[in-house]
């Protein structure tokens, strides 16, 4: 089997057992609408994948009361950004149409014995040579040489943010069909989270200091895993 890259985070055992749910039920061709458990199972992704890609952040990397809010706010308008999407893109759909999105959702849970770390995960594949780049970054700030990779460091916060926006909502968003108002309403949506998720970088990550990086660092690690699959 080839192996493939993630920028991922642990599933709790909600959120698994949901995808779960929703691939088996699939599978089975069951006759009941697909819309309850989908939106069940954005229910648990969206919140985890804030906690794991911001809001944990600060306790790994020990923010300031200002750093704190930014990225609490920020979390708090991508949240909501995202659920107010998740009925509009499924509404009245049938199963049939919500194939693609199921697919998608297989292809984001990575199973426990695919990943390099042992866990069930959900993520965001990656480029190998992307992979390799981040980790090389990540070596880098760990062998002492923090001035020399803080911009490389800076510079893939921002592809991070692009990276989840493309490989999660907006991969999510085109596999299915959908009329002008909803395209228009999901466009403002990518707009507001990639916004929201750069400003963080810019207003945060870019000024830490030697030891925040270096924290970052290690936690950035913790999201970067391998799976064959």
């Amino acid at each position: 089997m080839p192996t493939k890259y993630y920028l991922a985070f642990a599933s709790s055992k909600d959120l698994e057992g949901a995808a779960i749910e929703l691939l088996q039920r699939h599978e089975n061709g069951a006759k009941d609408s697909h819309i309850p458990l989908m939106e069940s199972t954005m229910d648990y992704f969206i919140p985890e994948m804030l906690s794991a890609f911001l809001v944990d952040t600060v306790d790994a990397l020990g923010l300031s009361k200002m750093a704190t809010k930014v990225i609490h706010s920020t979390a708090d308008v991508i949240g909501k950004t995202a659920k107010m999407l998740v009925p509009q893109l499924l509404k009245k759909r049938t199963n049939e149409e919500l194939t693609p999105m199921i697919e998608f959702v297989d292809d984001i849970y990575v199973r426990d014995h695919q990943s390099s770390n042992g866990k069930a995960c959900t993520g965001c594949e990656l480029d190998e040579a992307t992979y390799i780049r981040m980790k090389n970054v990540v070596e880098g700030v760990r062998a002492g040489k923090v001035e020399e990779n803080r911009a490389e460091l800076s510079t893939l916060m921002s592809m991070t943010v692009d990276i989840l926006l493309e490989g999660l909502m907006k991969e999510a968003i085109n596999k299915l069909k959908h009329g002008f108002v909803v395209r228009k309403i999901a466009d403002g949506a990518i707009a507001t989270c990639q916004a929201a998720g750069h400003g963080v970088v810019n207003k945060v990550f870019k000024k830490l200091d030697d030891e925040q990086l270096l924290h970052l660092a290690n936690y950035f690690d913790t999201l970067l895993i391998s799976a064959e699959r």
